[in-house]
């Protein structure tokens, strides 16, 4: 670059530099707590957006150390029903999604197998939880296990006072509860910052991105504490 050039190039920038200034200094600090706390709200905006308008599937589940000791204790059978079932839900291909409804959104978990895989599946969840039946050679409860399964991926966005039968019907395994996005006009800006990952309104766990693209899906137990779901985007 010839030196007049990169003597006006640098002029350009430190105007540009003390026009930004001048415009902040303009400001009370009112207001630039204000813009700030936009600047966060529309972060939070796009990540829900992000999340509502992609398709996920299982990729893990990372129980929370409570969770996992009391799987390995004789009296553990609730956790190591959770543990098992964490470990077959990778197994039946779970895709979430959200659809649309005025401004809430409804999530869909398919379950991308033939019917025959998905007895294959249940089959096997059935006899690793229940050995006792193995031998029966049939499936107990098929709707209401696939509804458990269907929890699994799309219960850790549901509002924290709802019920296991206001996320899924028993009857045809489908969820049916809808999620929106919290409302942050009302706090402040330092609650903002702190309330910046829990994204859905009535849920007070964390839902973020991590680096390599996959979304972490904080669930809290009140016996278990904090165990994550792990989700990745279906390409």
């Amino acid at each position: 670059m010839k030196k007049r050039n990169l003597f006006f190039a640098l002029l350009l920038g430190a105007v540009a530099s003390f026009t930004s200034c001048s415009k902040d200094d303009d400001l009370t600090p009112e207001e630039i707590e204000a813009n700030e706390k936009q600047e966060l709200v529309d972060e939070v905006t796009t990540n829900f957006n992000t999340v509502t308008s992609t398709l996920w599937t299982f990729k893990e589940f990372q129980p929370s150390e409570d969770l996992l000791a009391a799987s390995e204790t004789e009296d553990g059978a609730i956790a190591k029903t959770i543990m098992v079932k964490a470990e077959h839900a990778k197994n039946f291909n779970l895709i979430l999604s959200f659809v649309a409804e005025g401004d809430s959104f409804n999530p869909k978990v398919d379950v991308n197998l033939s019917d025959e895989e998905i007895d294959t599946q249940l089959k096997a969840f059935q006899d690793a939880v229940y050995p006792e039946f193995a031998e029966w050679g049939f499936i107990l409860g098929k709707e209401s296990t696939l509804a458990s399964f269907r929890r699994v991926i799309a219960a850790p966005f549901a509002a924290d006072e709802l019920k296991i039968d206001d996320i899924t019907n028993e009857e045809t395994g489908l969820c049916i509860f809808s999620i929106a996005m919290r409302d942050f006009s009302e706090l402040s800006y330092e609650d903002a910052v702190l309330a910046q990952k829990q994204l859905v309104a009535g849920n007070s766990d964390r839902i973020y991105f991590n680096e390599d693209g996959t979304l972490t899906v904080e669930t809290t137990d009140v016996e278990f504490g904090v165990s994550k779901l792990i989700l990745e985007e279906v390409k």
